[in-house]
């Protein structure tokens, strides 16, 4: 199989190393999936866009099965080396994800909820439905830095030299289940106000409302006065939005009256 994968440059052999690595032809591959999914190919170049009028890190997600998959990177090299970079797939476990799995069906909703495990009440499955409702409604989540998120950010640059270890994959899942248990979503910033804010995150969606991907913003200067954050809603609401609009989506009506 190796052989073939070589022959066809989907894979190259490094001799020196005695290993492989992808070749050329991934990257056609590639491509002819973006030109698949135009409203992913503008969101990727919209990263750029965004982390170089902010002086910020973006990244852009999908959802792929059980896992949030990075498509799309931009920012400082040096912040970026503790976020999940391209190709990084995080467990779509709560409370990861909130602001997507508003956009879901219900069997998607539920299969989220599922991976709380069996020891999740149902109170515990309410909490949650009720917070993606809410992010939905908004439009846009707020996200808290914490101490486990400041864990989950040392662990990147290992999982990023070894993505499928399991007791690296173990670790990462135990962290975002303890998250679940620290006050890491801000609501509304009040006037006057100041927060350690982690991300911003708001999503693309199709015609029929569905999610599509989601953008974050990233690896801003603690604290973030309220007034700054409500610019940069505004400034990432501007860039999902005309992404949505182009390649012939709909924000949600919900969305525009939440605004900012």
């Amino acid at each position: 199989m190796l052989d073939v994968l070589t022959q066809e440059g989907y894979v190259e052999r490094d001799l020196r190393r005695k290993a492989y690595r992808l070749g050329a032809s991934p990257i056609a591959l590639g491509q002819a999936a973006l030109d698949e999914h135009p409203a992913i190919q503008l969101a990727r170049a919209a990263t750029t866009d965004l982390a170089e009028s902010l002086q910020l890190e973006v990244l852009c997600g999908v959802v792929v099965g059980k896992d949030l998959l990075i498509v799309g990177e931009a920012g400082r090299p040096d912040r970026l080396y503790t976020r999940p970079r391209v190709g990084a797939r995080l467990p779509f476990m709560p409370p990861l994800g909130i602001l997507g799995v508003g956009y879901l069906e219900p069997a998607q909703q539920q299969a989220w909820l599922d991976r709380l495990g069996p020891t999740a009440t149902a109170a515990d499955r309410e909490a949650y439905l009720e917070s993606t409702r809410a992010a939905r409604l908004r439009g846009y989540q707020i996200d808290l830095e914490t101490p486990t998120r400041q864990q989950i950010a040392l662990l990147m640059p290992e999982l990023a030299q070894d993505p499928r270890s399991p007791p690296l994959r173990a670790r990462l899942e135990q962290l975002i289940v303890q998250l679940g248990h620290e006050e890491h979503i801000l609501l509304e910033p009040q006037p006057g106000a100041s927060y350690d804010v982690n991300n911003i995150t708001a999503p693309i969606v199709d015609a029929r409302g569905a999610l599509v991907s989601a953008l974050t913003i990233l690896g801003f200067e603690q604290p973030v006065p309220a007034e700054e954050i409500r610019r940069y809603v505004r400034v990432l609401l501007d860039t999902t939005e005309r992404v949505t609009r182009t390649t012939g989506g709909r924000p949600p009506l919900d969305l525009e009256a939440e605004r900012p």
